[in-house]
């Protein structure tokens, strides 16, 4: 699926330059390029590649016709071109999602993070979760992005500033200079409701034992142990 404005805004430092633990950014150099490509692949090529993979399978199975070898070629071909990119493309995704919700699991397992399913998104798509434990008042962002480049960030009621709310999307911005904000595309529950939920949870207070954001940071080893990428940097 193409990745929103916001997400190339932060992709080419316009919310600030993002510094990595290794050389790796989280968008490899042609991923602009990449994305023009696949947007087009969807809006121009999958229509016209259907049209002719079915007009030619049809032409070729009709026992009126005597069909090439080239007629094949072209039909099976342009059929081929559609599916094969779609299978690797799902294949990728599918890889990546199962990684995230290993660290979460992971994280879920050995820290005071335990959200109920209602405040839960898993985005299949851009490989992201984020959740939230009203009970411990501790927030939860893990994201794989195309350069094979892992965000694993733990929030508190301290250390985001404010939301922007709007249909389907939700934007944190934190107190991070290199990710001041993060970007979130919402499912199954209004971004609003997310967002005030936050802003409640930092009206009420909560007292921490451990605080939550500096553990996860901690084990960046441990949750790239688990993923087998890298983890960005965080500060």
């Amino acid at each position: 699926m193409p990745y929103s404005p916001e997400e190339i805004k932060i992709c080419s430092g316009e919310y600030g330059g993002i510094i990595m633990n290794t050389t790796k950014s989280r968008y490899p150099s042609w991923w602009a390029y990449y994305y023009l490509v696949r947007n087009a692949y969807f809006i121009f090529a999958i229509p016209c590649l259907s049209f002719y993979g079915i007009i030619g399978t049809l032409f070729v199975h009709d026992s009126r016709n005597i069909p090439l070898s080239s007629d094949y070629i072209v039909s099976y071909g342009c059929l081929s071109l559609i599916i094969l990119p779609l299978l690797w493309l799902y294949l990728r995704t599918r890889a990546k999602k199962k990684k995230v919700q290993q660290v979460v699991q992971q994280i879920k397992e050995s820290s005071p993070f335990a959200p109920t399913s209602d405040y839960e998104q898993l985005s299949f798509s851009k490989s992201c979760y984020f959740g939230i434990d009203i009970k411990n008042g501790t927030m939860l962002y893990v994201r794989i992005y195309p350069n094979n480049v892992m965000d694993v960030i733990g929030l508190d009621i301290h250390n985001f500033t404010r939301t922007v709310a709007e249909d389907g999307k939700l934007e944190i911005h934190t107190t991070y200079v290199s990710l001041p904000m993060i970007p979130l595309e919402i499912s199954g529950i209004s971004a609003r409701t997310l967002a005030n939920t936050m802003h409640t949870m930092a009206a009420r207070g909560y007292e921490y034992k451990e605080r939550f954001p500096q553990m996860i940071r901690y084990r960046v080893k441990e949750w790239e142990k688990v993923a087998g990428v890298p983890v960005a940097e965080v500060f």
